[in-house]
């Protein structure tokens, strides 16, 4: 038992030390919401599972207040947050793809989406079927797409305009990564509005 907290403290460390190599890639997709926030578009985010509530968290900090409480709410928005309508959908039809449908509803030309995935997605392993579809759509419609990936990116990797990907296999060490960075976006957006 003692050996396996020690391991999960040791793989954190190590990938949230090295997220030190992503700095630039972080810096730039920072500025690329503050051009989507300047130029009015929405920002949709979304992940399965720990991923989604990353997601949520994200949406919270962004559209609330992060450490600074005058700023103005930003247009971030939380996809699959009707319940009714996920499960309706996944009820009578597939869940795959209601992302899909509920995101052709409301994006427009110019939005962006921001996707968090451990996996990236595989579909031959059935992992993260429906980012996989959500990501394939908004590129059929030249919506840009950043991810926040590991376990190599999977699927997404390749359908994402650009993406960070955590250099390691622990699903938990992963979204640990994933929080610092949300976190670094929010420090650089409190920063600029």
């Amino acid at each position: 038992m003692k050996n396996s907290i020690l391991y999960h403290y040791k793989e954190s460390l190590k990938v949230i030390t090295d997220l030190k190599s992503h700095l630039p890639k972080i810096e730039k997709i920072s500025k690329i919401l503050i051009n989507k926030i300047k130029s009015k578009k929405n920002i949709f985010v979304y992940g399965n599972g720990g991923s989604y509530a990353d997601s949520s968290h994200f949406v919270g900090e962004l559209t609330a207040t992060y450490l600074k409480k005058n700023r103005k709410g930003l247009p971030f928005l939380l996809l699959s947050s009707n319940v009714a309508a996920l499960t309706a959908w996944s009820n009578d039809f597939k869940f795959e793809d209601y992302l899909r449908r509920e995101f052709s509803i409301f994006a427009n030309k110019g939005d962006l989406l921001i996707l968090f995935s451990t996996s990236g997605g595989d579909t031959n392993n059935k992992q993260s079927v429906n980012l996989i579809k959500l990501a394939k759509y908004a590129k059929s419609k030249n919506i840009q797409t950043i991810s926040f990936l590991g376990k190599g990116g999977g699927a997404l990797k390749q359908l994402s305009n650009d993406s960070i990907i955590i250099n390691s296999k622990n699903t938990g060490s992963i979204q640990e990564a994933h929080k610092v960075i949300m976190h670094s976006i929010c420090n650089y957006l409190d920063d600029f509005f």
